[in-house]
């Protein structure tokens, strides 16, 4: 009888020990983290989004999207987090290079996740020759804490430029002599951001296609903007036989686009002020 009441006093201690483990670990406020796995490094962790407008000539604005999820349960109302941004880590302009974050955002009901938009702006001059960074930083907020310094910040790297990409030097032979206009000017002409960075027999078709496309580009812009009016792209006088060539779709971005009297042709002119050919 004896052993059967220490029995009963141990499990009921027990019981109400585990209870109280259990109490604690559901009322406890759940953690929130950024979630970056980068597939171009077998999905390790990276804390960096790289964009540049550089590659959207039809955009002056856009959105990069963060993903945000929670460690622990999902509840069946939504709840809000918050997002700071680390001022001394931070080299962009609030509603000059994007648009200040708003107080809180929301986890969706039953959800683990989601994503903040983070909203940037082309229209400053200066990001064509030069980078900016936002670093943003989880903070406490009534319905999640932030525990792990690893996983509570995101950095939003941009501009409005491009750089020589490691491919350009596999098909120079194609393409001339890198200038960034000049890459800008690929990617307007012929839709393609990227080539192949090694050669392969294989992929050398599509790439000459390509490379083709833009040589009679280059060589004759006017026809190639009346040739192709799905693209988007038009002509506008700018006096003594030049012209401006833009993307109707972002008039804010021009190329200059003028006439050499000596073989009559018109070239465009890069950073340096060098023709384009």
């Amino acid at each position: 009888m004896k052993k059967l009441l220490t029995y009963i006093i141990i499990g009921s201690a027990c019981f109400s020990a585990c209870k109280k483990t259990e109490e604690q670990l559901y009322t406890a406020p759940d953690n929130i983290y950024f979630d970056f796995n980068d597939p171009a490094r077998n999905n390790q962790r990276t804390d960096s989004v790289m964009y540049s407008f550089a590659l959207y000539p039809e955009k002056s604005v856009d959105t990069v999207w963060l993903p945000v999820k929670i460690a622990g349960m999902r509840r069946s109302e939504a709840r809000s987090f918050r997002i700071a941004v680390d001022e001394k880590n931070t080299t962009a302009e609030a509603d000059k290079h994007y648009k200040s974050l708003e107080k809180e955002y929301l986890i969706p009901a039953d959800s683990g996740g989601t994503k903040v938009p983070i909203i940037l702006f082309a229209a400053d001059p200066a990001l064509t020759g030069k980078t900016v960074r936002l670093k943003l930083r989880l903070v406490p907020s009534e319905d999640f804490t932030v525990t792990n310094p690893a996983y509570d910040s995101a950095k939003v790297i941009f501009s409005n430029r491009l750089e020589k990409p490691v491919w350009w030097a596999t098909w120079q032979m194609e393409l001339g002599n890198y200038s960034r206009v000049k890459h800008e000017l690929f990617i307007r002409a012929t839709g393609v951001t990227e080539l192949p960075a090694a050669f392969d027999a294989q992929v050398l078709p599509k790439v000459l296609y390509s490379t083709r496309r833009f040589k009679n580009f280059l060589a004759s812009p006017i026809s190639w903007v009346a040739e192709n009016p799905q693209a988007g792209y038009t002509l506008e006088p700018a006096g003594a036989g030049k012209y401006n060539f833009f993307s109707v779709a972002n008039p804010e971005k021009k190329y200059l686009l003028e006439l050499n009297p000596a073989d009559n042709r018109y070239y465009f002119t890069d950073e340096t002020g060098a023709r384009i050919v």
